[in-house]
């Protein structure tokens, strides 16, 4: 397996995986993650031991198989679970990535063909691998902090309420739920992973916004079969082939009736229209992503949260963007 492993599994994450389910854990011994679906018993499962600005955690109700050639493996994947940690560390930043296969064999014969990049680290535990890349102290308090296997429950009671307002149902079922806590140290390492320069403009947007969580999940009401989402990134078949949907939800620390001020204001200026769907106002919009093919977006406000559907199939964004359920 080569040196882009990460970065490649990182990419597959992002845009397919894994329900998120969640119940009964084992002792902390020994570290096991819970499997059920319900994005309100995300303070269930364990966590390295320090703050994070980061979360991802996400596991099928079967393993999920990642194709051999997707990853430059030897045969293809089964993964169980998988958690993506970011921590901050005074101005540094960096990512942890825990990826439990099916089998303490299976995850033995990954972890010998992982080749690592400089100031990489990894580490193997039962059926688990963990991942580290970096040198400095943002690196290093990960590492250790695995090494000494000192997790705990997830406890960021900011983000478990965003978290517990994205809907879950039969054809509302998980693929993926993340955080994100737009912290002086996350949007630095953002933008120097993105080559780009930290303008007076995004300061002020950031201020402006007063951005306390960001939150998002990856629908569909099936399986997630990864082989079919490489087709589609092979540009052999249509993103509105994919039953997938991807549900976002911002939470801002303004008054609800600024933050609608400001976002009807912003997307009256976007490629987007209002609409009504029953009782909701909604705005529409489409991003074309080659040929005829596009997906479609529907933004919804509710007090000081924005919700942003985004599916290849309109009427799943819909599905989405409706089963909201705000107090």
């Amino acid at each position: 397996m080569n040196t882009e492993l990460k970065t490649k599994l990182l990419i597959v994450v992002f845009c397919l995986l894994i329900a998120i389910p969640i119940v009964g854990i084992g002792c902390q011994d020994e570290v096991t993650q819970p499997t059920a679906q319900s994005p309100s018993s995300l303070a269930s499962t364990l966590v390295p031991n320090m703050s994070l600005d980061v979360y991802l955690f996400a596991n099928q109700s079967s393993p999920t198989t990642i194709p051999a050639n997707m990853i430059d493996a030897s045969q293809d994947v089964n993964i169980e679970s998988l958690a993506i940690w970011g921590a901050p560390a005074e101005d540094d930043f960096a990512f942890g990535i825990a990826l439990t296969l099916t089998s303490d064999i299976q995850a033995s014969k990954v972890y010998d063909e992982i080749i690592l990049e400089e100031y990489g680290w990894k580490k193997l535990s039962g059926n688990t691998i963990y991942l580290v890349q970096g040198s400095g102290l943002a690196a290093e308090s990960l590492k250790t902090t695995i090494s000494n296997n000192d997790f705990k429950y997830y406890d960021d009671s900011e983000s478990l309420k965003a978290v517990a307002l994205l809907p879950t149902g039969d054809a509302t079922k998980l693929a993926a739920v993340a955080f994100a806590k737009p912290s002086e140290a996350l949007v630095d390492f953002i933008i120097k992973a993105t080559k780009t320069q930290r303008s007076n403009l995004i300061n002020t947007i950031l201020k402006l916004a007063n951005l306390k969580v960001v939150a998002g999940g990856l629908y569909s009401p099936y399986q997630i079969d990864v082989a079919e989402i490489a087709k589609v990134i092979d540009k052999s078949s249509s993103v509105s082939d994919l039953d997938l949907g991807l549900l976002v939800l911002a939470k801002s620390g303004l008054p609800g009736s600024m933050v609608k001020f400001a976002a009807e204001r912003y997307l009256a200026q976007s490629e987007v229209m209002e609409t009504k769907l029953g009782e909701l106002t909604l705005y529409k919009g489409s991003w074309n992503v080659g040929g005829d093919d596009a997906v479609y977006v529907l933004v919804r406000i509710e007090g000081n949260h924005i919700f942003a559907a985004i599916s290849g199939q309109e009427s799943y964004a819909e599905t989405l963007i409706t089963t909201i359920q705000v107090e």
